[in-house]
């Protein structure tokens, strides 16, 4: 794909919520260095916890370093009673309703707050359009303004995904400020 941000980079990734571009930007996106000295944040507003965890062992194998999940609504988490995934060392799960942006932004702070400076963090947020249906533009673009500062200011690589197709052109381009780089994708 092409995309190598710096440490300390925000990229909205703008494709069709189904894509398989989006698919591989964020693959890219969260291969920024060896399994072993990532930490990887994954923010999900539709796949459950096993499924991201899932997801990652068929693209890059081993697990990162360290692993957080906030499942942001219904989807189902990791439990001990699973047995498919009683393994899992270094996953930690939560779960933030949808409706409240300020209960997110605490989760996510928990989550940074415990970084190791010698891993790179990683973040990924799927997806600011399934945030705009529980939250007016004025409040996401507050949330994305001060989480994306945050994740500068400890050198983070986090991307951002947002359907277009799902949004007027004027809600994108409210957005945009708050990152350093968008991508476009195909559908």
């Amino acid at each position: 794909m092409g995309v190598d941000p710096a440490p300390g980079t925000n990229v909205l990734v703008l494709a069709g919520a189904l894509s398989d571009e989006k698919r591989a930007h964020c693959g890219d996106l969260l291969s920024v260095a060896p399994a072993g000295e990532l930490d990887v944040l994954r923010v999900s507003y539709a796949q459950s916890a096993d499924e991201l965890v899932e997801d990652w062992r068929d693209r890059h194998g081993d697990l990162p370093a360290r692993t957080g999940v906030v499942c942001v609504g219904d989807q189902a988490s990791l439990t001990d009673g699973d047995p498919a995934v009683a393994d899992l060392d270094g996953v930690a799960v939560t779960t933030a309703n949808p409706n409240d942006i300020t209960g997110l932004g605490m989760r996510l702070n928990n989550y940074l707050g415990d970084h190791d400076p010698d891993t790179r963090l990683v973040v990924c947020f799927d997806s600011l359009t399934q945030m705009l249906q529980f939250a007016d533009i004025r409040s996401v673009f507050k949330f994305v303004h001060m989480f994306t500062g945050q994740l500068r200011e400890i050198d983070a690589v986090a991307h951002f995904h947002m359907d277009p197709d799902a949004h007027d052109q004027q809600t994108i381009s409210r957005l945009k400020p708050a990152f350093d780089e968008a991508i476009e994708a195909g559908p």
